[in-house]
């Protein structure tokens, strides 16, 4: 047979298609537990429903487990319904418990107690308390399974009660191991190399460092990434309070984080609040009730626009050659004011730019305004005169298109600093906003030069 497919996942589900039809269930067996988890999750999202339950049960327990965790919702959700509760939790405790709670989470609360229900209790608590915490916190990204170590202990007794261990116990605590006192309070983390090197005898106490970087259980998951993309770590401990260690974020689910959080910055600067599920998840009334928030005030708003427009519209009868030139001053207007949000949320995120550096970055977003503004005025001069609309008009917008940049780049950039001072999300105060805070001032400005200059 030919194969045309040029990725794993294409060359995957081609061969899937190819063994059903063909009625090789043996051979499809064999062949999918020899794929990887995830290009196994990205092919069942891209199956109808049956299909996908009827690979899923071909595979082992331990790579099942693994796409579970990787799968979509909506192939989530026919799992649950199609594939037997006992294997389910079974399945669930072969995973961390934090991609086990999350996966409980997603599911009605009916469903989610009948899973934990199978658990084994030990790793059923761990889920509880996992989803005892608030929601996109530490406490919910993290994993119980870590495995600390005593100051007195030698590196030779260290090592062979991490070798006691089995992979589960010690899945989270590859890179970095923590020491604990008698009261399992953090006081201590000992790098795995240092393990590697140091003396047999030599005391853990000899050998850790006892300045350790930590998050509260409690913190909010950005500010988590934030510290995880400072310090460049792979893994961060998770104390509470009394800096009791209650288990490790490692990378990749800070990665996720990454992820969700600049889905949901991109979501807001197109003015809609973020899906709290896969976009086809949502109900289109779900879609429908994040996108209207924002458009009917932007909408009341561009009543302004109108307002502004009607009261120069004897000025357009005089010149009709002025409403040609609407759509540039608008559209310059809104793209300069993109350009320069979107770079000033970003640098806010980021902690580049503070309300405190305001009069710096609107100082240097209006050298920039200025540049780009007379450039682009010279431009729509030489674009006026080629449309034959005469010299006068000409001059009005090579004039207006300079002020509606500055304009565009001054609001751009004080508003999402003023929003941050506010504490208001800065991505809220979206392009669509911006945009239309832009349009009628810009407009405002180029019917106002025209009547100055052409009557």
């Amino acid at each position: 047979m030919e194969e045309t497919a040029t990725n794993p996942e294409e060359q995957l589900k081609t061969l899937i298609h190819t063994y059903v039809e063909q009625g090789r269930i043996d051979d499809l067996r064999v062949l999918i537990n020899e794929y990887h988890p995830a290009d196994i999750a990205d092919v069942l999202d891209d199956l109808p429903a049956e299909d996908a339950v009827i690979v899923f049960n071909m595979l082992s327990d331990e790579i099942a487990s693994e796409v579970l965790d990787e799968t979509g919702s909506i192939v989530r959700q026919e799992l649950v319904e199609k594939v037997d509760d006992e294997r389910l939790a079974d399945l669930l405790d072969g995973l961390p418990m934090d991609d086990a709670a999350e996966f409980l989470d997603e599911l009605p609360s009916d469903t989610a107690t009948r899973l934990l229900s199978l658990m084994e209790p030990d790793e059923a608590d761990d889920v509880r308390e996992i989803l005892s915490y608030e929601d996109e916190t530490a406490g919910r990204l993290m994993s119980r399974d870590v495995a600390a170590l005593r100051r007195h202990w030698t590196v030779q007794e260290a090592l062979e009660y991490l070798r006691s261990l089995t992979d589960d116990d010690a899945a989270e605590t590859v890179y970095y191991l923590f020491v604990v006192d008698r009261e399992n309070r953090l006081i201590g983390v000992v790098p795995i190399r240092a393990m590697l090197w140091a003396q047999p005898q030599a005391t853990i106490e000899s050998i850790m460092v006892p300045e350790v970087i930590t998050v509260p259980v409690t913190a909010d998951q950005e500010e988590l990434a934030e510290i995880v993309s400072k310090y460049d770590f792979v893994a961060i401990p998770v104390v509470d309070e009394d800096n009791h260690l209650l288990g490790v974020v490692t990378v990749d689910d800070v990665l996720d984080v990454v992820e969700e959080e600049a889905t949901e910055d991109i979501q807001r600067l197109g003015g809609s609040e973020p899906l709290a599920q896969p976009y086809f998840s949502a109900s289109v009334w779900q879609v429908v009730g994040k996108r209207l928030i924002w458009l009917l005030p932007l909408f009341a708003a561009s009543i302004v626009t109108d307002f502004i427009v009607d009261q120069f519209a004897w000025l357009a009868a005089l010149f009709i050659s002025l409403t040609l030139f609407l759509p540039v001053v608008i559209g310059t207007g809104g793209n300069a004011g993109s350009q320069t949000v979107a770079t000033i949320i970003r640098a806010i995120a980021v902690g580049e730019v503070r309300l405190s550096d305001v009069g710096r970055a609107w100082s240097r977003e209006f050298m920039v305004a200025i540049i780009l503004g007379l450039v682009l005025g010279i431009a729509g001069f030489v674009r006026a005169i080629f449309f034959d609309s005469g010299p006068g008009i000409a001059l009005v917008l090579a004039l207006t298109l300079p002020l509606v940049v500055i304009t565009a780049n001054s609001v751009a950039t004080l508003v999402p600093l003023i929003a941050e001072r506010l504490n208001i999300d800065p991505a809220v105060v979206s392009t669509p906003m911006i945009t239309t805070i832009v349009d009628a001032t810009g407009i405002f400005i180029y019917f106002s030069l025209a009547a100055v200059i052409l009557t």
